[in-house]
């Protein structure tokens, strides 16, 4: 499994500055793949069961999670939520106190170098975290060590960011002198063998490995209703930039997605497709 690219990429600077917009924006995208997720591809938690919520940002993982559990009545025995930005982890304490969550922790953690022993989880998800980490090896290598013989682990990349991709057309269009939104790892993570590969050389068995596709239309319709919504919730988006360049932002997305889809209100170039991978140890 090769490292992301070298490149002036900081996450940790990057979901710093993101953090306080984070739920407005990407969050309703990583959010939506994450509630299908524990909704339709896995067993509900049970009251006997330790998840990790790793690489947790926000923490939308667990505060759907929190909503179920409200629900039916039963609670997991814990989740420890863990993500290496303190900002995030502050912003899901917020959430935890205002929404009186239950057997939650949570903790400032490196998902490279994760504190809990051996086998601790019974259910590990990661989501839309692991091609951020400087070395996604060291990361999932962490999640099968983690995991509890039989247990399941859930990981999460992007197949297409559609949105993204004409956020940053639209970048160009506006400002072609400032370099443009773009992710080293977005080209390598497209591929399907990549979240496979990294998996199975952490120690999961390959027939143990099962990956589907989900399509995500979250944003689709916030957008439409406002497009502004991008210039005030993605600041990467928009830095260096003027007041009256911000305000054309939204526009000129709209502008591009229709062109490139005249039939659809643009919705196809609007929406992400996600790749799920469900791993037992």
């Amino acid at each position: 499994m090769e490292k992301t690219a070298a490149t002036d990429f900081n996450p940790a600077g990057h979901f710093d500055q993101l953090s306080a917009k984070y739920d407005d924006l990407i969050g309703l995208m990583t959010g939506d793949i994450a509630r299908y997720t524990l909704r339709a591809l896995i067993e509900p938690p049970t009251s006997d069961m330790v998840l990790h919520d790793n690489a947790c940002g926000t923490g939308l993982v667990t505060e759907y999670l929190q909503q179920v559990s409200s629900q039916t009545g039963t609670y997991p025995k814990m989740v420890h939520a863990t993500d290496f930005v303190p900002s995030v982890t502050k912003i899901m304490q917020r959430k935890a106190t205002q929404q009186h969550w239950k057997n939650v922790d949570i903790a400032v953690m490196d998902s490279q170098e994760l504190a809990f022993p051996d086998g601790s989880f019974d259910l590990s998800i990661t989501n839309f975290g692991i091609f951020f980490l400087p070395d996604p090896q060291r990361g999932a290598d962490q999640i099968h060590r983690t995991l509890k013989p039989g247990g399941v682990a859930v990981v999460t990349a992007w197949k297409e960011r559609r949105m993204m991709d004409t956020i940053a057309a639209a970048q160009k269009v506006i400002r072609p002198d400032l370099k443009g939104l773009s992710s080293p790892w977005a080209e390598l993570w497209a591929k399907e063998d990549t979240l496979r590969d990294v998996l199975v050389k952490a120690g999961f068995e390959a027939d143990n490995v099962r990956i589907v596709e989900q399509r995500t239309d979250a944003v689709v319709d916030a957008f439409l209703r406002d497009p502004e919504m991008v210039a005030r919730s993605y600041p990467a988006a928009v830095e260096g930039w003027s007041e009256e360049e911000k305000a054309r932002l939204g526009q000129e997305i709209l502008r591009i997605a229709r062109e490139r889809d005249p039939e659809g209100r643009g919705v196809g170039s609007l929406y992400s497709v996600a790749y799920i991978a469900i791993a037992k140890k």
